[in-house]
């Protein structure tokens, strides 16, 4: 018998076995949920390193700024809080302007740089430790096999204020963000002056 005909036999009796194929799938599992978690973290890193590259590839920047311009069509972010609860009476030519507007600026300011930039102007709260490891999951789970949502809370946050809401994807064998929800007290938080 040859040696190729041996190494044959040998791995076809190693993929017989059951243990193999448990141990195969735990870890495959293991990676599939793990991965959005590990994709915050690796974030979170990029953040508190200032490392552009890894926030780059981490987020579909043009997904995120294109659902952004949309909540702001839909007036959904943007003004403050007392004229969202205030009837939207602006004629379609004064939205569309000022969805114009919203949009550059989304543009110009959702970027790798913009985020670390904001990240750096947020205040915690008193009582919060200045820098946070790892934002507080509210809630995390998949809404569809290759989709996951994460609700994360601030350090500038109470804990009766709405949560960011993050979109990943699985994309070519990584996770990335591709929708960002912003509530108002977030985009207050982060605009105030440090």
């Amino acid at each position: 018998m040859s040696a190729a005909m041996v190494r044959q036999n040998r791995m076809a009796r190693l993929w017989r076995r059951p243990a193999l194929w448990v141990a195969m799938l735990a870890l495959f599992a293991g990676c599939y949920v793990g991965g959005p978690f590990l994709t915050l973290w690796r974030i979170t890193r990029a953040l508190d390193g200032g490392d552009v590259a890894v926030l780059q590839s981490l987020v579909d920047w043009t997904a995120v700024r294109q659902g952004l311009k949309d909540d702001i069509a839909e007036g959904v972010i943007g003004m403050p809080q007392q004229t969202l609860v205030a009837s939207n009476t602006l004629p379609p030519f004064g939205a569309s302007f000022i969805s114009g507007i919203a949009g550059t600026e989304v543009d110009r300011s959702v970027t790798p740089e913009g985020l670390l930039q904001a990240a750096r102007q947020i205040d915690p709260l008193p009582g919060a430790a200045a820098e946070m490891p790892f934002p507080a999951i509210v809630h995390a789970g998949f809404t569809a096999p290759t989709q996951f949502d994460l609700h994360l809370r601030g350090i500038c946050q109470d804990s009766g204020e709405e949560p960011l809401h993050l979109r990943l994807a699985l994309h070519g064998g990584g996770w990335q963000v591709v929708r960002v929800w912003v509530s108002q007290d977030l985009m207050e938080c982060a605009s105030s002056p440090t």
